[in-house]
């Protein structure tokens, strides 16, 4: 599901709906009950999605090894490979933890042994030697904290026994960090079978009451009788959650209710500490709202988003009239859409829940950010300058012969008896100019160069630009419109150029 990683654990799984990434899970219960089970198909998990893992056990990896394919796991490609790595506790492990100057000594030598890869994911079965070699204090546990939250790797940790009704103040730092506490008991009703508590769960399901499950040769955990959600119903509830945060840029208020009457939307006005984190727990969508001067910082959030494996699908939304090459740079960052905020509402919701819809996102971002756009130039004071027509012209054909692929529009406008400079100065004011678009001027004629426009995106464009200039008292525009590559040989014939 969006945000979450899974367990492996598929009846807990399928009610939770995962876990949180990066976050340590404790899981309880007497001997025999399956936590070795959960350890090794959580880290199953992560082999199955590329990821890599550490098991630390007290047991023999050859018993281990055994036990997984009993349950169907084989691990040994993952072993010769490294992406999975076995470590066992030593039998004098307790003793020497005991007289170590510090408890981060052991965990400074278990960095060591994980090498330099990082890992995803930590299988510890189980804690107790931390307990027992960390005294009475809770320092021992606070430094699996902080090695946890060094590596950010998910984690699941097994304790023998039950919690319940038994203050350990020891464990309180793991407690206070866990995304989640699962007590396994096993069940009358034969072998193999139990029930999974669900005692504490950071991120909101649509149910935690008990799990019940077996454990079969072949498979591992699974569900035992009916399930206590429907997929369906936990699909649905969290498709309705939505995180909508605004980059400078105001969402329509009609909009927001809109929205707001149709789904569970939470509003920030700045990005949360922790984003990433927010993001993975469970929503719909992320939506961001964003100007021209916010979409460089959007964009970049989404390309550290999805560089944390973030699945969760992102949309920006924006009051500004969107050009071809808005949506290209949206894409290329990693999310599933960009979508203008002055869509009828009703379009605006369907097509929303159509990215919901789809689920776990496949948008990644590109190595291929582009080169440099060009800018337009400026004085010593700050002031922008004017391209003159040869200045234009070759650096349009610096374009064409530098960016892969090139679309853009050159705008020639005449308005005979009118002032050139102040027209030319509207469309400095106008344009984006400082990303990407820049403006010239040859004798009477002003001419812009619109990055990733199409000449069929300028009709809002010269709206605005003749309404504005209507405002300033100027004579009825004249206006060429020239797009590369569609009109390539007129737009190098208007420019003076020669085709390469």
């Amino acid at each position: 599901m969006s945000g979450f990683v899974n367990s492996g654990i598929a009846p807990l799984d399928r009610q939770i709906g995962g876990l949180v990434p990066g976050r340590p899970y404790l899981v309880s219960g007497n001997p025999g009950t399956g936590k070795s089970t959960a350890c090794l198909e959580f880290v199953d998990a992560a082999v199955q999605r590329g990821e890599r893992a550490l098991l630390l056990t007290h047991d023999d990896p050859g018993d281990l090894l055994d036990s997984a394919e009993f349950l169907g796991i084989d691990l040994g490609e993952a072993l010769i490979t490294d992406k999975v790595r076995i470590v066992t506790f030593q039998l004098d492990f307790v003793r020497r933890y005991m007289r170590a100057a510090t408890p981060t000594l052991a965990f400074e030598e278990l960095l060591r042994l994980v090498g330099d890869s990082p890992v995803q994911r930590i299988a510890i079965d189980s804690i107790v030697p931390f307990l027992e070699g960390g005294g009475a204090g809770s320092q021992s546990i606070f430094a699996l904290v902080d090695f946890l939250d060094a590596v950010q790797a998910t984690a699941l940790i097994t304790y023998p026994g039950d919690l319940a009704g038994l203050y350990d103040q020891r464990l309180e730092p793991l407690l206070q960090r866990a995304g989640g506490v699962f007590h396994l008991t096993a069940s009358e009703f034969g072998r193999r079978r139990g029930s999974m508590q669900i005692r504490k769960l950071r991120h909101q399901a649509s149910s935690v009451a008990p799990v019940r499950y077996k454990i079969d040769a072949g498979f591992g955990f699974a569900q035992d009788g009916e399930p206590n959600v429907k997929d369906e119903t936990l699909i649905e509830e969290l498709r309705r959650r939505l995180l909508l945060v605004r980059l400078v840029a105001p969402i329509p208020e009609s909009l927001l209710s809109t929205l707001q009457s149709r789904f569970s939307v939470t509003v920030r006005t700045a990005v949360p500490p922790a984003f990433a984190e927010e993001v993975r727990e469970g929503l719909g969508a992320l939506i961001l709202c964003v100007q021209r001067d916010s979409l460089d910082e959007a964009l970049q959030h989404v390309r550290q988003l999805r560089a944390a494996d973030v699945r969760t699908p992102i949309v920006l939304v924006t009051p500004f009239h969107l050009r071809a090459s808005d949506r290209t740079r949206t894409l290329r960052a990693g999310a599933d859409d960009f979508i203008s905020a002055h869509l009828s509402e009703p379009e605006f919701v369907e097509r929303l829940r159509g990215i919901i819809r789809r689920g776990r996102s496949k948008a990644v971002a590109s190595r291929d950010q582009g080169v440099p756009t060009v800018l337009q130039p400026m004085d010593d004071d700050g002031r922008y300058v004017l391209f003159d027509g040869q200045g234009f012209a070759g650096t349009v054909a610096s374009v064409v012969g530098t960016v892969r692929d090139p679309f853009f529009t050159v705008l020639c406008l005449q308005s005979p008896g009118g002032d050139a400079d102040a027209l030319a100065g509207l469309l400095v004011r106008v344009l984006r100019v400082d990303s990407g678009d820049f403006v010239g001027r040859t004798d009477d004629t002003v001419l812009a160069f619109l990055d990733g426009a199409r000449p069929g995106d300028l009709g809002g464009l010269l709206t605005r630009i003749r309404e504005k200039w209507s405002e300033q008292l100027g004579p009825p525009l004249q206006a060429e419109v020239l797009g590369f590559p569609g009109d390539t040989e007129a737009l190098y014939a208007r420019l003076g150029l020669v085709a390469p």
